[in-house]
């Protein structure tokens, strides 16, 4: 039985659209603005949509342009049902991706006849799409500085936490600093197994199962793998293990943060490799410029284009810290993002292994780990809100709306 989503502010419609529709045995389900509409979507998950040009809050066109932005749903057919007859109106529904337009009013049967022709272009494109093909790549995020001291666990935590309960979405945070990994204490945890489980294990011996027994779950709602509880020589580890395992992962998780040693290890060159995104962290002080000028010049030889590098200053210092506008100068690279002067709250999170976001998410540095991951999520996520939006989500879309 064919579903199929009306958005329509217009309940006159609605009433004559479900009689005509229930009569040929489709399953009709209304949504009065766009924004509801786009959360239908993801709950109804319909076979057809039919959608007005002229919503409460954001257009039809714009709704169209969100879903046809989204690799799942690039393929809906979608019918524009609205009272504007213009040639430019219809040319514009057509061009940001409508298969159908029909003017009101209508005749019930030509809309059903309509409907049908798109239930069954729906099916093909259902038969006709390979099951095994990943739509999206999980977001890799890697966290990186020579220099210990500065926050890089910390905003792997935070950031992790805030990817999850943003969108609450599968999320992985990964410890790979094989000497002195501080993720579990850092979340209270003390997990039964952790990375030096793949020792002594194959390629061919990463599926599933063994992703399962290596992650611990965090009450924050991600999984986390664990560093060795004592130091394991990189080199303990085959090459290969790595990309089989990172590629395994990023089928089960659509957030993935790795927090890496403070070198350029085999293993951390895989993981800036990977990433999406690396966060270079630094503290104002002339040994993080050092070390951060060091980095940079490593990245630039690593082929890394500049887009893919964010620096975060961790304003560290109550005192004497060198002025953001100085470091960037010496870096000859903006400052992405400056960590606010929190030293209490950073303190208090570690002593008792809880995460800033989950104790204090009204914080000034909360905020700033939740817009970065909003930032740093995929337009197709930002494109369709949340079926059930988390109060982190309702913050962030408050503070963008406000910016707008």
């Amino acid at each position: 039985m064919a579903r199929i989503l009306l958005i329509d502010d217009e309940p006159i419609f609605y009433k004559m659209i479900d009689h005509a529709l229930k009569l040929s045995g489709y399953v009709l389900e209304y949504a009065k603005t766009g924004m509801d509409g786009l959360k239908a979507v993801l709950i109804f998950n319909p076979d057809v949509i039919i959608v007005d040009v002229r919503l409460p809050d954001v257009d039809g066109f714009e709704v169209v342009k969100r879903l046809r932005r989204t690799p799942r749903y690039s393929g809906i057919p979608i019918l524009f049902l609205t009272s504007h007859s213009e040639l430019n109106t219809k040319l514009k529904a057509f061009e940001v991706g409508g298969d159908d337009y029909l003017v009101k009013p209508f005749q019930p049967e030509e809309l059903v006849a309509r409907i049908g022709v798109l239930v069954r272009k729906s099916e093909i494109f259902k038969a006709a799409r390979p099951v095994d093909v990943e739509e999206e790549q999980a977001t890799i995020s890697t966290i990186h500085s020579l220099r210990g001291g500065v926050g890089c666990s910390s905003m792997a935590v935070n950031l992790a936490v805030a990817y999850q309960s943003l969108w609450g979405r599968p999320t992985l945070l990964m410890d790979t600093d094989m000497h002195s990994g501080q993720i579990s204490l850092m979340l209270n945890a003390s997990p039964i197994h952790t990375f030096d489980d793949l020792r002594t294990m194959q390629v061919a011996e990463i599926d599933d199962e063994l992703i399962h027994t290596i992650t611990t779950r965090h009450a924050s709602g991600i999984d986390f793998i664990a560093a060795p509880l004592m130091p394991v020589a990189d080199d303990a580890f085959p090459d290969e293990l790595w990309p089989a395992l990172l590629n395994r992962l990023s089928s089960l998780y659509e957030f993935i943060v790795i927090d890496t040693s403070h070198d350029f290890s085999n293993i951390s060159i895989y993981m800036l490799n990977a990433a999406e995104k690396i966060y270079l962290m630094m503290a104002p002080d002339m040994v993080s410029i050092r070390a951060a000028i060091n980095s940079l010049q490593l990245y630039n030889k690593l082929g890394y284009p500049p887009e893919k590098i964010s620096v975060v200053l961790n304003q560290t210092l109550p005192t004497g810290a060198i002025k953001q506008q100085q470091i960037e100068k010496v870096l000859k690279v903006p400052v992405s993002y400056s960590i606010p002067h929190s030293p209490s709250e950073f303190i208090r999170a570690i002593n008792f292994g809880r995460p800033i976001l989950t104790t204090n998410p009204e914080a000034p540095v909360s905020t700033l780990f939740e817009d970065i991951a909003y930032e740093t999520s995929k337009e197709t996520y930002k494109d369709i809100p949340p079926a059930a939006p988390s109060p982190t989500w309702k913050r962030v879309s408050s503070r963008t709306a406000a910016k707008k």
